[in-house]
């Protein structure tokens, strides 16, 4: 890289190498040959905001506006659309994609690593579920007599990722799940916490468990195992404790698999009808959708919206906010119009225009709440998180139906069927009312993605996630950088202090952690990525509590990090502790997972 351009651009970051970096190397617009035409964000934002604003008939006006989203990073869209917008590369504007394996068949098999392959093309990650597939060793019609299984398959799909995420330029991303009731479960739980043979190495695995898991692991019941094929039914039972163990020493090793507890998740969908019906979840799991559904992401960075940060008059501009919210809606809404002809496949793209599914999410949590004088994880923080989430839903709401009315609903929307959703009978009634009369833009609204690298490209704290450390080192592209919270310089002006007393993630108690998801959980209509971080000393029994409790408090899906149980991205005082076991950011088309 050019040592002017990177000083140019380090200089534009107030110094701070690690975030020019980021931008240069990840989001910056390159010419076809590769050479950098972006040196600063402004540069990205006016070229993100011109793109974009295409779908509007006064273009010029709608650019300035979402111009002005942009600045300062108020307003930080996913990944793939800062690489992607107005990109004469032909790359995806969505970050990540649910490809289903249509049949349990060669045919279904290669069908899918052909979807997969054409999506990882042009940029995009994939989740899938793998259940589909049957059992080790029942019975086939082909040579081989019986069935090799899932997890063998699972090897064969992450080496396909860690292929096509291995070339500069592309991404490779997967998710792949499993129900708990699938004969396989137990080979499928271990096949990421085996030392001596880590099967999948490219992909990440969360295990979906319905509600009645739960009440055979209570009354100490056993679990059926079922699989049925045209040749034969597959069934037997293991005691749900067994399983259950098995599920909590894997993730106290390993870190995975994630729970997604699926019933709250088919639950609460806003849209389950008119082809638009849950079946699997993204890469990070923040966005639960249909068959060759696409996620459209963007978050609000929340400590831009502080006034008089650190002060005794600290508080936050809702008025400001609650008009971003608007303004990011309809953003994200316009990308899935520009976005529509750059989908790798057409029906990922036939998906996207029905639903009109977009995925709007905050990130700085942790940082307003340190600048307004709240401790994460106390009380005061959780009603604090759950008043802020609660303004964004409303205002998202309000915006889909303003949209709605002057552009149309997404194209099967049905007010009767889509008031079934729990979720939306919680809107206030004036917002229900509206709905009724005028439809909504967009079949679902809200998702709280890790927002890892794009968090660090803002200078904030990712997502919901508490601040990571006050100083740190960071891994990116192979580098070690020395690193502080950017909140840090500004806490020393306003103060006059060197050290803030502000929790980090090794500190913050897991159970404080979890509340504090459930409580946003409530005004987000899809999911929320999240992972709670624990000491190496913790034993399997707090995973198996915060497990527990993520279930019974609504959350959608959880994930653990114990420290040591996994080579780190980053590293706080010394020891190791990442944030996001699913989406950890790294060298772009080097095989990591979008972590925005």
């Amino acid at each position: 890289m050019d040592e002017r351009v990177l000083a140019r651009a380090q200089e534009w970051f107030g110094g701070d190498l690690l975030r020019a970096q980021v931008f240069l190397q990840r989001y910056a617009l390159r010419d076809l040959e590769g050479r950098l035409l972006e040196v600063t964000p402004e540069q990205m934002w006016d070229r993100v905001a011109r793109h974009v604003a295409r779908a509007e008939d006064d273009r010029r006006a709608w650019r300035s506006r979402f111009r002005g989203l942009l600045e300062g990073f108020r307003f930080v869209p996913g990944g793939r659309i800062l690489f992607g917008a107005g990109n004469p590369r032909r790359v995806t504007l969505f970050n990540c994609y649910f490809v289903p394996i249509r049949s349990d068949s060669v045919a279904g098999i290669t069908r899918w690593m052909a979807e997969a392959a054409r999506t990882y093309a042009a940029g995009g990650g994939v989740g899938t579920n793998v259940d589909v597939l049957r059992p080790r060793g029942s019975a086939t019609a082909s040579a081989g007599l019986v069935a090799s299984g899932p997890v063998s398959f699972m090897e064969v799909f992450s080496a396909l990722t860690g292929v096509m995420g291995s070339v500069e330029g592309r991404r490779g991303a997967l998710m792949m799940t499993l129900r708990v009731d699938h004969p396989d479960v137990v080979e499928f739980v271990g096949s990421k916490s085996d030392p001596q043979r880590v099967r999948v190495q490219h992909a990440n695995i969360s295990l979906r468990v319905p509600d009645a898991f739960f009440a055979a692991l209570d009354g100490d019941r056993p679990l059926r195992l079922w699989f049925r094929t045209p040749r034969e039914q597959v069934e037997r039972t293991v005691p749900a404790r067994d399983v259950w163990e098995r599920v909590v020493d894997a993730a106290w090793a390993s870190a995975e698999p994630g729970l997604l507890f699926w019933d709250t998740v088919t639950r609460e969908a806003t849209a389950q009808y008119g082809g638009l019906e849950v079946e699997g979840v993204n890469v990070c799991g923040e966005v639960p959708m249909e068959a060759y559904g696409a996620c459209n992401l963007g978050s609000l960075n929340l400590g831009a919206f502080v006034r008089e940060p650190f002060r005794p008059g600290a508080r936050v501009d809702w008025a400001a906010l609650e008009e971003a919210v608007a303004l990011a809606v309809r953003f994200l809404d316009d990308v899935v119009t520009v976005g529509a002809p750059r989908h790798p496949l057409r029906a990922q793209r036939e998906a996207s225009l029905r639903s009109r599914r977009v995925g709007l999410g905050v990130m700085g949590l942790a940082d307003a709440m340190a600048m307004l004088g709240l401790r994460y994880g106390a009380e005061e923080s959780l009603r604090w998180a759950e008043d802020c989430l609660r303004r964004v839903r409303d205002a998202a709401y309000a915006a889909s139906v303003e949209l709605a009315r002057e552009k149309g609903s997404f194209p099967v929307f049905d007010p009767r069927r889509h008031e079934q959703s729990p979720f939306v009978q919680r809107l206030p009634e004036g917002l229900r009312r509206a709905l009724r009369r005028w439809g909504l833009r967009n079949a679902a609204l809200l998702a709280v993605a890790p927002t890892g690298s794009i968090s660090l490209l803002a200078g904030a704290s990712s997502g919901i996630e508490p601040i990571f450390g006050i100083r740190y080192t960071r891994l990116v592209a192979g580098q070690r950088h020395a690193a502080q919270h950017p909140l840090l310089d500004l806490y020393r002006r306003e103060t006059g202090r060197e050290d803030p007393d502000w929790p980090t993630a090794h500190q913050v108690d897991p159970l404080s952690r979890v509340r504090l998801q459930a409580a946003a959980q409530r005004y987000v209509d899809q999911s929320i990525s999240s992972t709670v971080n624990l000491p190496a000393s913790a034993g399997p029994e707090v995973v198996e509590r915060v497990y527990r409790a993520a279930w019974e408090l609504g959350c959608k899906g959880i994930t653990v990090f114990r420290e040591g149980s996994r080579a780190p991205v980053l590293e706080a005082a010394g020891s190791p502790v990442a944030v996001c076991t699913l989406c950890e950011p790294g060298p772009e088309g080097a095989g990591s997972l979008p972590s925005d």
